[in-house]
């Protein structure tokens, strides 16, 4: 019988695990590759309890002191490095507030309770807007350490004393029944909270648990191969299973169930087919590869460094993804040669002598990364001013025109904010505050602008009295803002021209978080969307505004909310929307949202200045030309260029007047939509959108 640490098929099925979760974390590819860590979840149910069952059938009981020894030895010394290391990283690079979040991480993490912390602070895996935890990862480990505490004294309980076989049945149907009760409630936590459910311990204790079955099973088979034309089968089922769920598998289908049966069971078969005499099926030969077994030796190493690599090591220098990678494989190599090989066993000493050219080598990869690290910090601090232009901004700057003055000053802001090199002492918002645990739901319900935002919740009374702002007289132009959350995060500008006496402007705010003014319903809450959108559909009918107002983001195909919308469907829906009320209004202005860019969070933190965190404008421009010739048969509907308010000379500053333009890659912060607002107006006076608008001022 292939024991689990001598069979390079599991080292193998590692390797393939690790490297989907790597290249998902790196290059957002493939799309399942978080269902490497599914994988892993079923290896080491099958190794931890094919080891106690060893050590029972060799000893007569399972000592639970050396086991936890054992445990301590292999993973605490490169666990405790990666957290010293990366703790010590975001204190130079954090700003104060998120390095606290950081350290907090940190302890959680050291207690193997990470999982539990995120679950507890609602943290979503996959939201594409925030900035995550570099010990985010440490969940997927806190939840294995906890199973470590319970697997061991459970068989103990269930498998008495002795080394006979006559309890296995029972031990297997009491498992049995455990890992289906988790299955069960992973449906219904899924269903309940499924931010919470991807994390939870008890929603995953399933997939462990799988593996401890197959131990179970293999153990019963007394080293007996499976029957080789069904072991080659159940491989090449078992291959096909974890490649195409990593390959196609998307979290809107649940995870962890249903979508995480797949690559469980499919890892499941792959282990079972292995685990009789022999060197196993032939189809599993591609998991016996070198390089993937090698990969699968250093796989726990290079888990933990990877995504500290990818979260910090830009913040120190625009270092390419692929170098990024690189450095952490290097990292992981050092890792596994050094920390994982020397105190795996007693005796350092003799541990060092016999593993000498190993540590020398890890050694070797540790200075290499450090040297690279060094240059590139280095090259950083001395590289010329790119070519941004403030020149070639300043030649994009409209001609004087007395008629938009505000719009010129924006513009001039821009130019000066596209060519900036250090961050404003006075940055609005500030980085801390930004960077602060729940700050976006602060804004919507607590902070000065929460009756401003507050309109755009989901369930908001957004038809009360304190969604409307501007003049009663019935001089005023009457405008409703609708769209999703970029058209709700662009309502302080509007309010802020409600209320100037000059604009004459009377604005609803209609528009609500994660609901796009479209017909094109989004995955994640068709219902509640499409029940807004009537509500939208019948105030517009009712009141017949003059202006509609349309903002909706751009569309993004790594954008989880718009997963599985092609391109020409997004922009359909809106067109299709518009020309659906177009005879309930005056007339219809699309209002582009900001252009999207770099994650604030990281651009203001680490080495990086504002020339790093300029982002361009050809998305933008684009979409809206898309847009533009989509409505050009709609009456009376106009597509406003708005990348004046944001770029210059195709560059979008992240910073305009000591302001920061969005708090994260898509949302305008409410200061920015304010100080734009006055050049919005000019810009629809340009495009002769409002009528009796005065002359905007500065």
């Amino acid at each position: 019988m292939q024991t689990p640490h001598l069979r390079p098929d599991i080292q193998g099925l590692r390797g393939l695990a690790v490297l989907a979760v790597v290249l998902d974390h790196a290059f957002r590819w493939p799309v399942g590759g978080f269902l490497g860590v599914d994988v892993f979840f079923v290896i080491s149910g099958f190794v931890i309890a094919t080891g106690l069952l060893r050590e029972r059938a060799r000893s007569g009981s399972i000592r639970l002191g050396a086991f936890a020894v054992r445990r301590v030895r292999r993973l605490a010394p490169a666990s405790l490095a990666v957290l010293v290391t990366t703790v010590t990283a975001a204190w130079f690079l954090l700003t104060p507030s998120r390095f606290g979040t950081v350290l907090t991480d940190a302890l959680w993490s050291a207690g193997a309770l990470q999982n539990w912390r995120l679950a507890a602070e609602g943290t979503d895996y996959f939201a594409a807007t925030t900035v995550p935890s570099p010990f985010q990862h440490f969940w997927s480990l806190g939840v294995e350490e906890q199973f470590y505490l319970v697997l061991p004294v459970l068989m103990v309980v269930l498998l008495g004393r002795g080394t006979g076989r006559g309890r296995t049945r029972l031990t297997a149907t009491v498992l049995g029944v455990l890992v289906l009760v988790s299955v069960v409630w992973a449906f219904v936590a899924v269903s309940a909270d499924p931010a919470a459910a991807y994390f939870s311990t008890a929603t995953r204790a399933w997939e462990l648990g799988l593996g401890v079955l197959v131990a179970l099973a293999a153990l019963r088979a007394r080293g007996r191969s499976v029957r080789p034309l069904l072991g080659e089968g159940m491989v090449v089922v078992g291959l096909v299973a974890v490649t195409t769920s990593v390959l196609i598998g998307r979290e809107s289908s649940g995870v962890p169930t249903p979508l995480a049966l797949v690559p469980t069971v499919g890892t499941a078969l792959v282990l079972l087919a292995g685990s009789g005499a022999g060197t196993g099926p032939r189809a599993a030969a591609l998991l016996r590869w070198r390089p993937l077994v090698g990969l699968g030796t250093i796989s726990y190493s290079l888990y933990l460094w990877h995504w500290p690599f990818i979260l910090l090591l830009p913040l120190v220098a625009p270092v390419p993804m692929p170098v990024v990678v690189a450095l952490a494989l290097l990292t992981a190599i050092a890792s596994h040669a050094t920390l994982e090989t020397v105190f795996r066993r007693p005796g350092l000493r003799r541990t060092l002598r016999e593993n000498r050219l190993r540590v020398q080598l890890g050694g070797l990869a540790a200075v290499t990364v450090l040297t690279v690290v060094t240059t590139s910090f280095a090259a950083e601090r001395v590289r010329p001013l790119p070519a941004v232009p403030a020149a070639a901004a300043a030649e994009s700057l409209p001609a004087e025109d007395e008629a938009s003055p505000a719009l010129r000053a924006r513009a001039r802001d821009v130019a000066a904010g596209a060519g900036a090199r250090t961050w404003p002492a006075d940055l609005t918002p500030s980085a801390d505050a930004i960077s602060a645990s729940g700050y976006v739901d602060s804004l919507t319900k607590t902070s000065d602008w929460a009756s401003t935002l507050g309109c755009s919740l989901i369930g908001a009374d957004w038809r009360s009295d304190g969604c409307v702002w501007g003049p009663e007289d019935g001089r005023a132009t009457d405008v409703l803002l609708t769209g999703d959350s970029t058209g709700a995060f662009s309502a302080p500008g509007w309010r802020a021209l409600a209320e100037d006496s000059d604009a004459r402007l009377r604005v609803r705010d209609g528009a609500q978080i994660g609901c796009p003014f479209s017909t094109t319903a989004l995955p994640s809450d068709t219902e509640s969307c499409a029940a807004h959108n009537a509500e939208v559909v019948d105030e517009l009918e009712r009141t017949e505004p003059e202006l509609l107002v349309v903002t909706n983001r751009f569309w993004d195909e790594d954008d989880p909310s718009l997963e599985s919308i092609a391109e020409d469907d997004y922009a359909s829906g809106t067109r299709d929307m518009i020309a659906a009320v177009r005879e309930h209004v005056g007339r219809v202005v699309v209002v582009p949202a900001t252009p999207p860019g770099y994650a604030p969070v990281s651009c203001v933190a680490g080495t990086r200045g504002p020339q790093d965190c300029r982002s361009g404008d050809e998305v933008a421009r684009t979409q809206i030309r898309a847009l533009t010739g989509l409505l050009a048969d709609v009456e009376d509907t106009t597509v406003l260029d708005s990348t004046p308010l944001w770029c210059a000379a195709g560059s979008c500053p992240l910073v305009i007047d000591s302001v920061l333009t969005r708090f994260d890659p898509v949302h305008t912060t409410p200061e920015a939509s304010v100080a734009s607002a006055p050049a919005l107006l000019d810009l629809l006076r340009q495009g002769d959108v409002l009528p009796g608008v005065r002359r905007s001022s500065p």
